[in-house]
């Protein structure tokens, strides 16, 4: 009998998702801001046994519920970057391979939001799946508190050149705000897609459901910042904003500043 992988997203907070990927009797755990609701998933799913925590930042959002989670779980394992700040974590960076459910989950450092956060990438049924926390955003990025600009900009760089197909798992139900702001930002060849988009994922929230996983090919048109990580791409927005610099790392920045604003 085939044992598929399944990612669960489970509702925290007020816009969190925590995500946990099962296979066979066991799970890992992404991001857990809460205990509460990742305990009651393992109590209706009770063939589950969860063996790892895996964590991308230290905001809280991203962070409360380990303790209790591990307490709950003491045969669970927490990773975690050694500047979190987390008890009891075993610490990784980039390049590490976290070797869990059968799978290589590859750290990489993806700075910029914080200047130590990590995302986790890992191939599942022929496509990378990456959990980005709040890195990138479906059609957007995060906002940067410890990290800089430049950092930020390297990161989704690095995201921008991974095959179409790969999905991000981020962190936030943040999708129509930044569909809002990008159907400002946008240059005309993509706005008719966007506000396509936009009646999809309304229609889908409505209807229950989430946003999240999006695909890189997905991103490549409905965000700017994605799109800004390209030359060519830099200067046709550069050109519709009139902005003086059309390199892709001041376009970059001139977005993140109005998304800052807006």
């Amino acid at each position: 009998m085939m044992h598929k992988y399944q990612i669960h997203a489970i509702r925290a907070l007020q816009d969190n998702y925590i995500w946990v990927i099962c296979h066979k009797n066991q799970a890992v755990i992404i991001d857990p801001g809460s205990a509460d609701e990742v305990i009651e998933f393992f109590n209706k799913n009770n063939q589950y046994q969860p063996i790892a925590i895996l964590i991308t930042h230290h905001h809280h959002d991203h962070t409360g519920g380990v303790a209790q989670l591990i307490a709950s779980y003491p045969e669970c394992k927490l990773y975690a970057h050694q500047q979190h700040g987390l008890d009891g974590a075993n610490s990784v960076n980039d390049g590490d391979v976290l070797g869990l459910l059968g799978l290589d989950f590859v750290v990489w450092q993806t700075a910029g939001h914080t200047d130590s956060h990590l995302s986790y990438v890992v191939s599942i049924d022929g496509s990378y799946r990456i959990f980005c926390g709040d890195t990138l955003f479906s059609a957007g990025c995060g906002r940067i508190f410890t990290g800089t600009t430049e950092q930020l900009f390297a990161s989704i760089s690095r995201f921008a050149v991974m095959p179409e197909d790969t999905l991000f798992y981020a962190a936030h139900e943040y999708t129509l705000a930044n569909l809002k702001f990008a159907s400002m930002m946008a240059t005309d060849n993509y706005q008719e897609f966007i506000q396509q988009y936009t009646k999809q994922i309304s229609q889908k929230i409505l209807d229950g459901g989430i946003s999240l996983p999006t695909s890189l090919a997905n991103e490549r048109k409905i965000n700017v910042f994605v799109q800004a990580c390209d030359e060519q791409l830099a200067k046709r927005l550069a050109d519709k904003h009139r902005l003086m610099d059309n390199t892709p790392l001041v376009v970059f920045a001139w977005l993140r500043e109005q998304k800052n604003q807006a």
